[in-house]
């Protein structure tokens, strides 16, 4: 993860983001605003906690904000699984093809 933003921050003709959206704990929202700190970058970064069944538990992140774009963070968080779980079974299949 730390890799990703780092990758994505080196691209300075890619506008920033306004949001930084997290799939975790505080361990990886502090990971993501150490490296933007190191880089001297301000942007907001939002972590989406997830329960024992990975649905949605609660996010961390500055309280206005979070309770203005809930709904956004929620949406963000969940498309960014759906691209990932499709990426993954597709690469699977394409791996079986190959036996």
């Amino acid at each position: 993860r730390k890799e990703l933003l780092t990758r994505r921050l080196n691209h300075p003709e890619w506008r920033l983001p306004n949001l930084i959206v997290v799939d975790g704990g505080i361990a990886q929202k502090n990971a993501f605003e150490k490296i933007l700190a190191t880089k001297k970058i301000t942007i907001p970064v939002v972590s989406v906690v997830k329960d024992a069944r990975h649905r949605p538990d609660h996010i961390l992140g500055d309280e206005t904000l979070v309770k203005k774009m809930k709904r956004e963070i929620l949406l963000a968080n969940s498309e960014s699984h759906r691209f990932a779980i499709t990426f993954h079974r597709k690469r699977l299949r394409s791996r079986l093809k190959n036996y």
